[in-house]
């Protein structure tokens, strides 16, 4: 990947995708779903990870079609402005086995 906005942008998102995996890795489902400063930390980089996504260039996200971009741009606003009806079990979900994924994905695409 070239230097450049979007490639500033996937560093902050790969950054946020390696924070949730270091906190859920300790405590696991049982601890994402028990201790609010997990569960928090994670929705604050599910913030990150969308407002950073949104901001990529359309030619990028172009390059990634197997990612889903809406969706992720769409969590960032329901984590932020409805974060009273998230559903844990989704959230773990998606920390658990989404983000590695989106990691995995942006890493081959650096490596490229």
């Amino acid at each position: 990947m070239s230097d450049g906005p979007d490639a500033v942008l996937v560093a902050e998102i790969l950054d946020a995708t390696e924070r949730v995996a270091a906190y859920i890795a300790g405590e696991g489902r049982d601890g994402f779903m028990q201790q609010g400063i997990i569960y928090d930390a994670v929705c604050m980089n599910l913030l990150r990870i969308g407002e950073c996504a949104r901001f990529l260039s359309d030619p990028f996200r172009g390059r990634l079609p197997q990612v889903p971009w809406p969706d992720i741009i769409s969590l960032r606003h329901r984590v932020a402005h409805g974060y009273e009806t998230l559903k844990p079990e989704v959230l773990w979900r998606i920390a658990s086995v989404n983000l590695p994924e989106l990691g995995d994905i942006l890493r081959r695409l650096g490596d490229a």
